[in-house]
Order: C-alpha cells, then structure tokens, then sequence
C-alpha cells in the first residue's frame, strides 16, 4: 500500500473517531459517541460502506491518543508480494508458464495440485506470474526470431 493510500486510510479512521475522540466528553458520552459510531455506515477511502465494531473504534480511538493520526496509519505488511507458503510451486509455476506460455493460471494451478496435492488459487498464481512479468501477453510480445536456412553444402536439407 502505497503512502497516499495510507494516509487517505488514517484520515478515514480520524473521521470514524473524530466525535468520541474530543477530550472534553465524559465516560458515558464518549459510549454514547462511540456506540453512534458503530451503528453508522462509513464509506471508506476504496469506495465501499463499512461499518466498524465497538471495539474497533476503542482500538482507533487509544491509537489516536497514543500516537496522534500517524498511529491510525495501515501497518505495512513486510511479506507484500512474498510466497508465504511453498515458495518452491511459485518457481515451478514459473517453469511451466516458461515451458508453454499459453498455458493459463487454471491450467497451472491444476498441475501443481496433481503433482504436490497442494491447492494453489489460480489468482495466487496469475499475481505471481505478473509479478515476474510472466504475463501471457507479455510473452506473446516478444519477437520471434525466424532465421535463414543455410545448409552446410549443396542439395541438403
């Protein structure tokens, strides 16, 4: 997630907390506020109508006090884009895409199943091809290369 994502993600969560977070309410209108939060839809930063637990808004609302509006910042994940499991079928993935580039990510998907009876989604395998720039298209882009034909002495072939 990239920094402007993570800020319009915090600011989102300010604006959950904005009324609950005032210093100057008291204990049971702070529950009162928080309890108004959490029965209301909020539309998030990607677009779609979330609704937040109590608890939830308690957690967003301690960050707050704690660090200020750097701590409602998303944590990076430090395995974005990383096999998190068998990282061994992503390389044979990409020997197969490799090996027949018209091969689709089902097809792969399916091939490491039945030779590892390991369940890979074929989204998983479809990012991690992108990722390598194993795309299909990406492949059938690349020039083909037709040679001439010399033979070594006369009438071979």
């Amino acid at each position: 997630m990239d920094d402007d994502k993570r800020q319009k993600h915090a600011l989102h969560r300010f604006g959950v907390i904005a009324e609950a977070a005032n210093e100057r309410l008291s204990a049971a209108e702070r529950g009162a506020a928080v309890r108004r939060a959490a029965g209301l839809s909020h539309l998030h930063p990607d677009g779609t109508e979330r609704r937040y637990s109590r608890g939830t808004i308690d957690r967003f609302i301690r960050a707050y006090r704690a660090g200020g509006l750097d701590a409602l910042l998303p944590e990076r994940r430090s395995d974005t884009g990383a096999v998190r499991s068998h990282p061994e079928l992503a390389e044979e993935a990409a020997a197969l895409r490799l090996e027949l580039p018209s091969r689709s990510a089902d097809q792969i998907a399916s091939i490491l199943f039945h030779r590892h009876g390991i369940r890979v989604a074929p989204r998983t395998v479809r990012g991690q091809l992108a990722r390598r720039g194993l795309t299909r298209q990406a492949l059938d882009a690349e020039p083909k290369v037709f040679g001439r034909f010399e033979a070594a002495r006369p009438n071979e072939r």
